[in-house]
């Protein structure tokens, strides 16, 4: 679509500001299931969300075509809309910033596979899996592979794009021994297909669920809990909007009125990273057009910041984080980009040696249903094993892990160095001092 010439219809009907924000996706995702293809798919999105300002009133719009032939119909909604439109809330359509930050691609090698090699590949993992152990009954490997292009112009003179390419391999497999089956799941963005680490496949898929086998409940009390790192990223996901200013001007927010308050144990530092080098998707800008940039929100345990779009950092005085995000309905809400946690030195297993009698958390269910963002409670069903005098010991499940996200970031014995991106957050395996563990 032609702006300039949007932008001159827009004026000559009453539209004093216009705004076009365009997200193009593009991918391909295959599937294999015991050996045959269980979906073979290929998609393209091309959505467009268009803001323009009529008579002092901010009116929006969802477009899915960007041809020249819709501008008519285009500023014909938009002017119906600001028409009925009754709020005069203040409205931010962003001049741009002088410079941006330059985004490193990863290097990949995505462009020497088709459609037939994901799913060649996808039945070679299955194999791969499945000569493992013969008690493996069931397995299902799945690649995606897509790449995003975001692209934001308007008529105050803001005109930025940012391109980002990813992977995702995610296998799952269903053992059986002896009348009892256990299903287990392995999910991780691949750089480089002809890279792929199957060691670590068949230790956290293979030996991790077969390990599993026979758990059983353990006596409910106090013990030293150790988060796997994916399950420490998930519990804090829960929590994550503690940070977000929009919930902070709501009186939703754990962190109300805390800033320059310590919150959190002496060895919790946490900052929003838009160039995290681990993680997949990364951001030059935000959905407003305001540039990132790494934003310590944690820093020794004291609360420094918090994340914001240009209207909540108007309310709170703040400075522009760049975490204004467009949510389905393309309202701008506060969201991170990769809310990373600083580890510490020690690896995972010199991190458990001296655990006496605790418990190791590998997986949660209910993350939702368990959690209370506002008052930071949080009870979880669990599985995972038992730590004995330093080592994993036997499986144990039928437990739920209970407390409380502050209390929790206060107890924190470490965090150790196998830090990873898992989602929106990035963090290694997290050892808390004490946690209420209900079993039998």
């Amino acid at each position: 679509m032609d702006f300039k010439k949007l932008e001159s219809v827009c004026r000559n009907n009453g539209i004093t500001e216009v705004e076009i924000h365009q997200i193009k996706e593009n991918g391909t995702s295959v599937s294999t299931f015991n050996g045959e293809v269980d979906a073979n798919e290929v998609y393209f999105k091309n959505e467009m969300f268009v803001r323009g300002v009529y008579n002092n009133h901010i009116t929006s719009l969802y477009i899915e075509r960007d041809t020249d032939d819709e501008i008519d119909n285009i500023v014909k909604s938009l002017v119906a809309n600001a028409s009925v439109t009754e709020s005069h809330d203040p409205y931010y359509i962003y001049k741009g910033d002088e410079k941006y930050p330059a985004l490193v691609n990863k290097e990949n090698d995505y462009a020497s596979y088709n459609q037939a090699d994901y799913i060649e590949l996808c039945k070679k993992i299955e194999d791969f899996l499945r000569s493992k152990s013969d008690l493996i009954t069931n397995t299902s490997v799945s690649i995606e592979v897509g790449s995003e292009e975001v692209s934001i112009v308007n008529s105050n003179g803001l005109s930025v794009s940012r391109a980002n390419e990813y992977a995702y391999l995610s296998a799952s497999i269903v053992v059986n021994k002896d009348g009892k089956s256990l299903n287990n799941y392995y999910g991780k963005y691949i750089d480089k297909f002809s890279e792929i680490d199957y060691k670590e496949m068949e230790e956290r898929l293979v030996k991790r669920t077969i390990s599993s086998l026979g758990a059983e409940s353990i006596e409910s009390g106090s013990y030293p809990v150790v988060f796997e790192a994916p399950m420490a990223a998930s519990l804090i996901s829960c929590f994550m909007s503690m940070f977000y200013a929009d919930n902070v001007t709501k009186k939703l927010s754990l962190l109300c009125n805390k800033m320059n308050e310590k919150v959190f144990g002496n060895n919790v530092t946490i900052t929003d990273d838009p160039f995290c080098k681990e993680s997949h998707h990364q951001y030059s800008f935000d959905d407003e057009g305001v540039g990132t940039s790494v934003t310590k929100l944690v820093d020794g345990g004291v609360l420094t910041n918090y994340l914001t779009s240009l209207s909540t950092s108007k309310m709170l005085d703040l400075k522009p984080t760049g975490n204004g995000f467009k949510n389905g309905s393309g309202k701008v809400c506060v969201a991170p980009t990769n809310l990373c946690i600083k580890c510490g030195n020690k690896s995972f297993d010199e991190m458990i040696s001296s655990i006496k009698n605790g418990v190791l958390i590998t997986k949660m269910m209910g993350q939702h249903a368990g959690v209370n963002p506002v008052s930071g409670s949080f009870n979880l069903q669990s599985s995972g094993f038992l730590i004995k005098d330093g080592k994993i010991d036997k499986p144990v499940t039928l437990i739920i892990v209970s407390g409380n996200i502050i209390d929790t970031l206060n107890n924190i014995v470490d965090i150790s160095s196998d830090f990873d991106v898992y989602g929106k957050v990035g963090t290694g395996s997290i050892y808390v001092n004490s946690l209420a563990i209900s079993g039998k």
